[in-house]
Order: structure tokens, then sequence, then C-alpha cells
């Protein structure tokens, strides 16, 4: 179950339990991605970019519903957040999209895409990318992706799995200097594997704490480099 403090703070930045889909049985980690997308809406803001929720044909859009599980670009009326900037590509923001990476389907049977599909709990990727997708019916290809953020709750310890598994999606998707793990928890050691790779950490990430400071500041370091 989630923390209380997580579910207000979501509805707060984005509207009712309802609209978003979410509730207080809703499993902690789905509320902590759009917890992590608030903080990037601020980050936007803060360095005057517009954000204007859209639904899944792309259409402006009231009534928020984020994904609670992984799925593709193309499927679902579910929201994602356009953003725009004067001198800047326009971009999106989404919640568990799969990406295509470079590793190729060789042993299985032929899917939609011939790489290998993986899930982003939260993506940033240009519009024209995303636009590309909803009219060809096809996945983001990890090129596209502008920046990146998995968004992990525990009730303890960090496992360093966990940073195996960030190494990993980094490295099949070309992530150094784009991308970050965001926890509730502390992971020294989590933290020293994936930094040797580029990859970026920031922990204590919670709702009023230290933590969300030091996140929005590395997502506008990310907007910095945008296209």
């Amino acid at each position: 179950m989630a923390p209380p403090s997580l579910l207000s703070t979501v509805q707060a930045a984005l509207g009712s339990a309802a609209m978003l889909g979410y509730n207080n049985s809703t499993a902690a980690h789905d509320i902590y991605e759009g917890y992590i997308l608030t903080l990037f809406l601020q980050a936007a803001g803060s360095e005057g970019w517009t954000c204007r929720c859209r639904d899944g044909t792309g259409m402006p859009t009231s009534h928020i519903v984020f994904r609670l599980g992984p799925g593709r670009l193309t499927s679902g009326n579910f929201t994602h957040v356009r953003l725009a900037k004067p001198g800047k590509a326009d971009l999106e923001a989404h919640i568990g999209v799969k990406v295509i990476g470079k590793a190729p389907y060789v042993a299985t049977r032929k899917r939609k895409s011939a790489n290998v599909a993986h899930e982003f709990d939260l993506l940033i990727l240009s519009a024209a990318a995303a636009d590309a997708c909803r009219l060809l019916g096809t996945d983001p290809d990890y090129g596209s992706v502008v920046a990146h953020a998995e968004a992990k709750f525990y009730g303890g310890n960090l496992p360093l799995p966990l940073g195996r598994a960030m190494v990993g999606l980094a490295t099949e998707c070309d992530l150094a200097k784009k991308s970050v793990l965001v926890t509730n928890r502390n992971g020294a050691t989590v933290q020293d594997l994936i930094q040797h790779y580029h990859v970026d950490f920031r922990f204590l990430v919670t709702p009023s704490g230290k933590g969300e400071g030091h996140l929005i500041s590395l997502f506008r370091q990310f907007l910095w480099t945008a296209p």
C-alpha cells in the first residue's frame, strides 16, 4: 500500500485519485512513478517549458489516467504530458512505456519489432518521435530517448541486482548521462555501480524530503541538453 503522502502529492499536482486511476490500494511503486513525473514537471516549469496533458491519441485532455503496468505507447487511452518551449523541440513525458533497444530477437519467434523492448518507468522523448509511433503503430527506439528515470519504491535496503539491471538497461539503450535511478531509500553500493557507467542516482526522494530538490536539479540538467 502506498503511503498517503505519495498519493496526496500526485493528486495535488495532477488531479483527483479517480481520474488518475489510483486509489489507496494501488501499489506504491505505481504511484511513485506518478510522483516522479510531477517532479519532472516542476523542473520543466522552472526552465520555462509549458506542460499540457494529452490522451492516447495526442489530443488535449483533463481526464488523467496513468498506466499501472508496462505497455506500448500506442496502446490504451493513457495520459502523457506534452512539453513545449521556444527554441526547443517539443517533448513528451510518458509513464510505463516500452522502448526498443539494440539487442535483436534471434532465438525467439518474430515480434512486431526486430529488437527487444524494455519498459521505462518515466520516458522523455521527442514529440516528433512519439507522433511517428502513433501514426505508424510502432514503439519508440532508444535513439529517441531524451531522458529517462527508473522509479523504485522499496520498504528495505536496495538490492545490488537492481544496480546490475540498471547498468544493463543503460548499456542496451545508450542511456549514459541521460538516465537516473530514483528511489526512496539509500543504496551506496548500487550508486557506486551505476555511476561508474555514467548513470545517475538520486536517493531518499520522498514528498517534502531533501531528495526532491536534488532530483529536480538533475531533471533541469537533462532539459538543458534536450534538442
